[in-house]
């Protein structure tokens, strides 16, 4: 009998925590966009930290970094119910390197194009 509760307890804790969600940056996304932007990986480090996950994208002439719940949208530009809502960063560097030659060292790749930084939204409520 005791588990049963235990189990739901849990289950509620968990689902209050997931509603509960706050970015873990104070600035919005539109203002860490200007921040980074045509930065190296090693400047974005510095101001950012460490992403939670780093993706080599197809082709080797990419990576990609993942913040999850980093930042918040804010302003006019976005719909009244996107707002103030918490969404996870992307950050997508290109290797400076000309094609065919060796590939650059990570750290001075940057964020170069006009969609190098971009958000998506968290699954679930929130």
């Amino acid at each position: 009998m005791k588990r049963p509760v235990t189990l739901l307890l849990l289950l509620a804790v968990l689902a209050a925590a997931a509603c509960g969600r706050a970015p873990r940056s104070r600035q919005s996304f539109d203002q860490i966009r200007g921040l980074v932007a045509d930065r190296t990986e090693s400047e974005v480090e510095t101001l950012l930290g460490k992403p939670d996950v780093r993706r080599r994208l197809p082709g080797d002439d990419n990576e990609r970094w993942l913040f999850w719940n980093y930042t918040f949208l804010e302003g006019g530009q976005y719909a009244p119910e996107l707002r103030r809502q918490v969404v996870h960063l992307e950050i997508t560097f290109s290797n400076p390197a000309p094609s065919g030659s060796p590939a650059a060292p990570l750290g001075s790749w940057r964020a170069v194009s006009p969609l190098a930084v971009s958000f998506s939204q968290p699954f679930g409520p929130g």
